[in-house]
């Protein structure tokens, strides 16, 4: 017998044991005569500490439908692995050393790498362990690494690859450049941020004397590295400056003014500085128009020496200073307050500076053709579908990825550079892993490698096929890949899941997973970002400690509806926590009132025939028939929150506040014979569904199934080895539905009236019925039974006189009207005084609601579910107090 509360501790701690002794998700290659595996790659976490939310709400997505497919017959592969994390793994490292007064240089490169190596290896035990205690269902013997040796041998073939194609090349181009990590970024790794800013205007003399223009710049520093000023060529204004030539201020260099379609002469003065090296825009200017590359800010954010009297100071400082002197030669026309998008490294958020510098690129056009015809004749599809027009967008105007990184944490780019040969014109350096023995060129043994790291997303791009084995053409990769599906953040879509599609067509011919689905970001309740700077974070572990690892599991799940955002609270795990120690709290009723000894074969329903049953017993059956159709359905369709939704309302409306207590009219009587039909009907609709429900909550079901397992005449070790319900036709029936929909209306109807006339609870009450059609009203005397166990009757008669009795108060259901005599039940001129307090509290807040409705401003600019929610709260206001109004009157 279950324990009387449920405690979920050593519930995980047994079946979180059992699971992975058992090796439940174990898998193997097999033969492709067998049913198609369900394969799933973890998006691996990076190796910097303990999981996030966002963490558990994506890998519970996917382990729900990992143990979903499993439940339905499918072998299922999901692979387990951590992402080294390139520049974000080596800042957490470098804030560490730092706070022991120590940099990565004190240590070299090759002790910092030693040093980060055993570091993430004890962080990849913490994270894999809390994924295990997150219930997921992974093959731990598949566990991969990025940056393991056989990741590295696939990069190094990647990257080989590549080079004999022509899609990798090194040159010299315009990148993002953070100056706190030291590295360049590929143009998805900066995000944007609204700042508040300033637009300086600056007067740009005429060479020579005249009267020149003025410029508008959020940068004025970089003012010093200019080499033209542009202007669009039908601009009428600077028509007669175009060609001529401007003297620089601060600088006094001439530099000409050139006529260029992509100004805009709506922004500030419609004249523009170019500084092509500094600004991809005027970069691309530049190149259009011969311009020289003045390199006044450095890799280090520190002014060069092309920056004259300028140089060494900060960008920062270096600005303030170039005002000031701008306002004290008189240059500075005015100042205006400006919000403008800032360009911020999406790892530790400082500004980033656009800078021109030699780099490793991959050629994307090549690649991302193959990635959208992929997307255009179905073989790839997105979840949900909105997603797919940006993504095709993203891939049609794809530039060239720049992929090396100037830091030490990460592959190393596998260049080898002869010291001799390496100024010559035309010389090409060997690609390989290892050192080669000497360069062809000249023969020489002094070789050295690039000293920049692949972009960890290169890494990445490789991993639905690195996993199992590529470059290696195994048993492996032909049995697991393509992948099924990728569950993924809407963040990465451009970052990672394209990089992954173009990737696995290239390598191998063929899409890497046929499905993404795309989940949103966990936020608060009011919708902010999560951060610890904030106090809003919620800790998974935490919560798990707290309520449950089934709770969490399904309050993320249930609001989980595919691309959009979680506003996610504590409060809201209540729920999910009830909802547990509910179904704890049937099941152990239900096995209460079954034979001690399960029967060999244990319940059947096959022995009877569905005429023969309880209507009761034909609607429960009729509404898990459907439920399990519905929850089918939109699994299919990644509808995990809806699918969540339907078993909630099912398990705990339908079968446990509806069916649980019928059944006990039969269970708690004294006829024997009577109770076999609703004990087997109890036993297999409460361990089918906990099978389906199995994957959003797998621990308390796991659980619970073993209980229940010998009496719907099962023997398996683990619920998923038990196979998925499958109910039969014959217990589908709309009008067992229909029928005790009617019984179920009037009960709501008549607990309804109990409650705002304050009947006492335990207070058995007659009710009269009046009216409706004939077959209702046989209906209701049929099975009057349910009503007046429910609704706590003493009597259920008709009329038959049609008329209603003195004080007495009326509900109306399923056509009918039910008048309640409440002389003697209740205290009437107590009543009369608290229904007049309350009909005039429900006019107050009907004429409030009303007024909220009539507000054109409310109405235009409150979210919809706010306006849907007063429409709701003022129809329930209005009909709520007509039938105040009709008691009071009565009384």
């Amino acid at each position: 017998m279950l324990d009387k509360t449920y405690d979920p501790q050593p519930v995980e701690s047994k079946w979180c044991g059992a699971w992975r002794r058992s090796k439940l998700f174990g898998s193997q290659a097999a033969a492709s005569s067998g049913p198609k595996p369900f394969v799933v790659v973890i998006p691996p976490p990076n190796v910097t500490g303990a999981l996030h939310i966002g963490h558990a709400l994506n890998n519970t997505l996917q382990d729900i439908l990992v143990r979903w497919h499993k439940l339905h017959g499918r072998p299922v592969c999901w692979v387990p692995g951590t992402d080294h994390g390139g520049i974000a793994t080596q800042n957490v490292k470098e804030r560490q050393l730092k706070a022991e007064n120590k940099t990565r240089h004190d240590l070299g490169r090759e002790a910092f790498v030693s040093s980060m190596q055993s570091w993430s290896s004890e962080c990849k035990k913490t994270i894999l362990g809390q994924l295990e205690r997150l219930g997921c269902g992974l093959d731990w013997d598949r566990e991969a690494f990025t940056m393991d040796a056989a990741r590295a041998k696939a990069v190094h073939a990647a990257f080989e690859s590549y080079w004999k194609k022509g899609l990798i090349y090194r040159g010299e181009r315009m990148v993002n450049w953070c100056v706190r990590c030291g590295t360049a970024l590929s143009d998805i790794e900066v995000e944007y941020e609204e700042r508040k800013g300033h637009l300086w205007h600056i007067h740009y003399p005429l060479k020579g004397g005249g009267e020149g223009l003025t410029v508008a710049t959020t940068r004025p520093e970089t003012m010093l590295g200019d080499t033209a000023v542009a202007v669009h060529p039908k601009d009428a204004r600077y028509a007669g400056l175009i060609g001529k030539s401007l003297t620089l201020p601060l600088m006094e260099r001439d530099i000409p003014v050139v006529a260029d379609d992509v100004v805009e002469s709506s922004f500030g003065t419609g004249a523009v500085k170019v500084t092509p090296a500094h600004d991809p825009n005027d970069f691309e200017i530049g190149g259009r128009h011969g311009l020289a590359l003045i390199k006044v800010i450095g890799p280090d954010g520190k002014m060069t020496s092309e920056a004259g009297a300028y140089a060494g100071l900060s960008r920062e400082k270096a600005r303030d200073k170039v005002l000031e002197d701008l306002k004290a030669g008189g240059r500075l026309v005015k100042t205006e307050d400006h919000r403008h998008s800032v360009g911020v490294c999406y790892r530790c958020m400082s500004a980033v500076e656009p800078l021109v510098s030699k780099q490793w690129f991959v050629r994307m056009k090549d690649l991302a053709a193959p990635a959208l015809k992929a997307v255009e004749e179905g073989r790839f599809r997105i979840y949900p579908e909105s997603w797919t027009k940006p993504y095709v967008e993203w891939l049609s105007n794809i530039r060239d990825w720049c992929v090396s990184r100037q830091i030490w944490w990460g592959h190393r780019i596998p260049v080898w550079y002869c010291a001799a040969c390496r100024e010559k014109d035309g010389y090409k350096p060997q690609v390989g892993a290892s050192q080669p023995a000497s360069c062809p060129d000249c023969g020489g043994t002094v070789l050295e490698q690039d000293p920049d790291v692949l972009d960890t997303w290169f890494s990445s791009a490789l991993w639905p096929f690195s996993v199992f084995g590529w470059p290696d053409q195994g048993p492996d990769l032909s049995f697991h890949y393509p992948t099924s599906v990728l569950v993924t953040g809407y963040e990465i879509l451009y970052l990672w899941v394209a990089r992954m599609q173009m990737s696995g067509l290239e390598a191998l011919g063929q899409v890497p997973f046929e499905h993404a689905v795309i989940h949103g970001i966990v936020r608060d309740k009011k919708g902010k970002k999560m951060s610890k700077s904030l106090g809003n974070v919620i800790d998974p572990l935490v919560m798990m400690d707290k309520y449950g690892t089934d709770a969490l599991r399904f309050s993320l799940a249930v609001q989980a509806h595919p691309g959009r955002d979680i506003p996610f609270s504590e409060e809201s795990l209540t729920g999910s926590r009830n909802f547990a120690n509910k179904l704890w709290n049937s099941t152990r009723f239900v096995l209460m009132n079954l034979p001690e000894t399960a029967p060999e074969g244990g319940l059947s329903l096959k022995g009877f025939a569905p005429e023969a049953l309880d209507l009761c017993d034909r609607w429960i059956l009729a509404e898990y028939a459907q439920t399990l159709s519905r929850c089918r359905g939109l699994m299919k369709e990644y509808e995990v929150a809806a699918a969540a939704d339907v078993l909630y309302g099912f398990l705990w409306d339908r079968f446990c506040d509806w069916y649980v207590e019928l059944a006990k009219i039969r269970l708690q009587g004294a006829d024997e014979a009577a109770k076999a039909a609703p004990r087997a009907v109890l036993a297999h609709v409460l361990t089918g569904t906990l099978k389906m429900l199995h994957p959003f909550m797998p621990y308390i079901t796991e659980e619970l199934y073993a209980s229940l397992k010998p009496f719907v005449g099962e023997h398996a070790d683990f619920l998923l080895r038990s196979g998925a319900p499958e109910p039969g036709s014959e217990w589908e029936s709309a009008g067992a539905i229909r029928e005790m929909g009617r019984l179920i209306d009037v009960v709501k109807a008549l607990r309804t009236l109990r409650s705002e006339m304050c009947v006492p609870p335990g207070l058995r009450i007659s009710a009269i019925a009046e009216g409706g059609e004939s077959r209702d009203r046989d209906l209701l005397f049929k099975y009057g039974e349910y009503v007046r166990f429910l609704a706590r009757l003493s009597e259920l008669k008709p009329s038959h006189d049609g008329e209603r009795p003195p004080h007495s108060a009326t509900a109306v259901a399923s056509g009918m009207t039910f008048f309640v005599p409440l002389e003697g039940v209740i205290d009437l001129s107590k009543e009369r005084q608290r229904l007049e307090k309350e009909v005039g509290r429900l006019e107050v807040e009907a004429a409030r609601l009303a007024a909220k409705l009539g507000d054109a401003v409310f109405m235009e600019r409150a979210p919809r579910e706010q306006v849907d929610l007063s429409r709701s709260q003022h129809a329930d206001a209005n009909a709520r107090l007509g039938r105040l109004k009709d008691v009071l009157k009565s009384l």
